[in-house]
């Protein structure tokens, strides 16, 4: 096992040029780059300066102050608890004379809380509240006068008025966070922020349940179908810590890899370990090997550089293709990962002579249906063992004393994994049990001369575990 030294060392701190995801206290994710003097802009949460953050750890919070300037927190809800709580509570004690035994009991079934009736506070007076300084004390005050101009704040229960609360520091909070564009934070941002058909419908939770099953690790020699834009490819170069290869199995001329520039990766450190091929050239590896142009090094000391360029960028994508389909045919893959719209029932047969032995087969599908019918033949074929159909789902919940229910507006599901183990099956070779024939008759053992009891088309042998194993000639 060799390191691949051309793979980007982990780096936990935000650098120039970086790009990097906001976090910001509405829960929301935005890509944006860290160039020096920039400004970025967080709409109603604020700008700040990008020289002012270059240098801190990620996952670290910051407060945005006055001027653009920032100054780190501990987190994004730091110093908000305490002091909403304590007048969330003055507030109840003043006009809620019930006990505190019963308040869990009470409703907001006869509450009416929208109009301008009931918030006296207009938009042009939080608007000009927001212009008088910076920082969360501005927050703050908005959040306490929109209290006390609330016409029926007091009449809500303990648990609705701290949700009021959190609902109007998620929006008035100057607040965000800073975090590395990992393969997670990735998939969350375009599962939740942008279209999740662009991953297939795939959640956090099944893309950590994909690579578990997968067994990927350092070092290993991966065969991958990736329809998302390069996030699998993007996941498995993580864990493979740039050690090993991925044979990147594609349908068209070139793979789409759009999500892997958006890390920082340059096109070399991704073809050291990123090895694509498409689908001709996986299944008929001779005849298109055969149809692989090596460019010609007569006369290219007069071409200009251009052109010496481009040269040298087919010679070395002709090494590569050679090399990928060295790996094709020695058949020994560590591993099959699907992630693409094509019928996996008809694409792993193709597959599965070119993975090695005791080797984890992982299709991805946003429907289970497809799922069902590929575990289905593969229980009939002899070649993969232990079929089965993986769901990882994870719900967020609302929880008071005596109600719990789901969070309304969490998405449901978020893909489905199959699960085999390629073998390699002996024919021949049956397994019955002692004193048992193979039609499951009871036998007497000849326990003679061995030279007596082997014959030129049987042998009866006994193991330790006290299983006589019969083995056709």
């Amino acid at each position: 096992m060799t390191e691949n030294t051309l793979f980007p060392p982990s780096n936990n701190i935000i650098s120039e040029n970086d790009r990097v995801m906001i976090l910001i206290p509405s829960g929301g994710l935005r890509t944006v780059q860290m160039k020096l003097g920039g400004i970025i802009n967080l709409g109603k949460f604020g700008q700040f300066l990008v020289d002012n953050i270059i240098g801190y750890p990620y996952g670290q919070s910051f407060e945005i102050l006055e001027d653009k300037k920032v100054q780190p927190i501990k987190s994004l809800s730091f110093g908000l608890e305490e002091r909403d709580s304590s007048n969330t509570e003055d507030s109840t004690k003043e006009s809620t004379p019930v006990p505190e035994a019963f308040i869990s009991s009470l409703t907001n079934k006869d509450l009416v809380d929208k109009g301008s009736d009931i918030q006296k506070l207009t938009v042009e007076e939080i608007e000009k509240l927001k212009t008088e300084g910076g920082g969360n004390d501005i927050a703050k005050q908005i959040i306490e006068k929109m209290i006390q101009s609330h016409g029926a704040f007091d009449k809500k229960t303990i648990f609705s008025q701290e949700k009021y609360l959190t609902r109007k520091q998620k929006k008035f909070s100057r607040r965000f966070t800073v975090l590395k564009i990992s393969p997670y934070n990735m998939l969350s941002y375009l599962y939740q922020e942008k279209e999740p058909a662009r991953v297939l419908d795939m959640s956090e939770e099944t893309l950590g349940l994909l690579l578990s099953h997968a067994d990927v690790r350092p070092g290993g020699n991966y065969l991958l179908m990736d329809e998302t834009g390069g996030l699998i490819v993007y996941a498995l170069m993580e864990r493979m810590q740039g050690q090993g290869t991925i044979t990147l199995l594609h349908e068209n001329d070139q793979p789409k890899l759009n999500l892997l520039d958006q890390v920082g990766f340059t096109e070399e450190q991704i073809e050291s370990i990123v090895h694509p091929v498409n689908l001709l050239q996986f299944l008929y590896p001779e005849e298109e090997r055969a149809k692989n142009y090596k460019p010609s090094d007569e006369g290219i000391e007069g071409f200009p550089e251009n052109k010496k360029a481009l040269h040298f960028k087919r010679l070395r994508k002709y090494h590569l293709l050679n090399d990928t389909l060295d790996l094709v045919e020695k058949n020994n893959f560590d591993g099959f990962i699907s992630v693409c719209t094509l019928n996996p029932t008809t694409l792993l047969p193709k597959v599965l002579p070119r993975i090695g032995g005791s080797r984890s087969i992982v299709v991805y599908s946003q429907f289970k249906e497809i799922l069902v019918g590929l575990n289905d033949a593969m229980m009939k074929d002899k070649n993969v063992l232990m079929c089965n159909i993986y769901e990882s789902k994870v719900r967020k919940y609302q929880t008071i004393p005596g109600r719990l229910h789901p969070l309304m507006t969490s998405r449901a599901g978020g893909g489905f994994i199959f699960w085999g183990l390629r073998v390699f099956p002996k024919e021949g070779i049956i397994a019955v049990g002692r004193g048992m024939n193979k039609g499951g008759k009871k036998q007497k053992l000849n326990t003679g001369d061995a030279k007596s009891s082997k014959t030129s088309t049987e042998q009866a042998i006994e193991d330790p575990d006290d299983v006589d194993i019969v083995i056709k000639s």
